[in-house]
């Protein structure tokens, strides 16, 4: 869907729940993946989706263009959701909830995921604020823009949280001794 194909439908979107459902079908699979990868539980990201999804039906009709994408409201909501859930369930940690298990067995996939999975036992290392720039960033292929909207900061405040997250990241997987593991030296 391009941008003036989601604009137009955001517009009908705020009259006609038909409309809303076509936003959802073609969202709900991005934002449950960011929800999923952020929580690492299936549960957790269901609740999280559909809470995340509830309040953009209920707010849409305030939703206005502001140089971002739907999309990107949506991400800020499910971040928003994600952060607030954290808050209310001290006792989960995103580091700590259950594993997702793939159903593809394929050898290049077992690799691509070897690969991901010490990538994200990596960034479960990291201060949360650090997992989620990366995250935005590189799992959910965010514009430095769209995540500087999400997390509600200037682009050039972003830019330093990137690169200390980067910095921090790069750290973490030298003494961790997993360049080794991820085949980068």
């Amino acid at each position: 869907m391009d941008f003036n194909q989601e604009k137009q439908l955001v517009e009908k979107a705020k009259e006609s729940l038909e409309a809303f459902d076509r936003l959802y079908e073609h969202y709900l699979p991005r934002i449950y993946g960011y929800v999923l990868n952020r929580s690492r539980s299936k549960e957790i990201a269901e609740d999280v989706t559909s809470q995340t999804f509830i309040k953009a039906m209920t707010k849409i009709k305030s939703f206005r263009y502001k140089g971002f994408s739907f999309g990107s409201w949506l991400y800020r909501i499910a971040h928003n959701t994600l952060v607030d859930y954290f808050r209310k369930n001290p006792d989960v940690k995103a580091a700590e909830a259950e594993e997702v298990e793939s159903d593809e067995k394929a050898d290049a996939v077992a690799s691509r995921q070897e690969r991901q999975r010490i990538i994200i036992e990596a960034l479960r290392k990291l201060p949360r604020q650090y997992q989620e720039v990366l995250s935005l960033k590189f799992f959910e292929d965010l514009t430095n823009e769209e995540i500087a909207d999400i997390l509600g900061c200037k682009k050039e405040t972003l830019a330093v949280k990137l690169h200390r997250s980067l910095k921090a990241f790069e750290k973490v997987v030298r003494e961790q001794d997993l360049g080794k593991r991820l085949n980068i030296s």
